[in-house]
């Protein structure tokens, strides 16, 4: 008969796991950062795409009342991921939104367009649903832009 030493197998069965976990180890600190860095930049998209939405419902009204003429209005609700500025100005042809986005890993600048050139102001909207009110008044030669509390 032969004699079978029991303490072998529970050696083999110690480094099995100590292995498997250095494994699991290794294969998590590669991931994770491959994963945050992965949802940084999505999140930088869904902003990009979100602030490009939100500008272009504010520069589609001010073409609106630009195409209407005096005495038009139009309110527009935009909801914002951040704190914002935008900021209208004249490029020589036709007038620019732009909005200053801080990114994970740079700034990027977010325009729309619009057909009237002779808007030049600057206003600030908080995170969430904002009421923005684009009018042209009867008795004035200029198209307003005013956030609405």
């Amino acid at each position: 008969m032969k004699n079978i030493r029991m303490d072998n197998k529970g050696q083999l069965s110690l480094e099995y796991v100590l292995s498997s976990m250095i494994v699991i180890l290794i294969i998590s600190l590669i991931s994770v950062p491959i994963l945050l860095t992965a949802m940084d930049y999505s999140n930088d998209i869904i902003d990009s795409i979100n602030s490009k939405s939100e500008l272009s419902k504010i520069s589609d009204a001010i073409d609106f009342c630009y195409a209407s003429g005096k005495g038009s209005k139009r309110i527009v609700f935009v909801d914002f991921n951040r704190d914002v500025d935008i900021r209208f100005y004249n490029d020589g042809k036709k007038g620019v939104a732009s909005i200053n986005l801080n990114l994970s890993d740079n700034s990027k600048e977010i325009t729309s367009s619009y057909d009237y050139n002779a808007l030049n102001e600057n206003i600030h909207l908080s995170k969430g649903f904002n009421k923005i009110a684009v009018k042209w008044d009867e008795d004035s030669n200029v198209i307003e832009v005013k956030r609405l509390i």
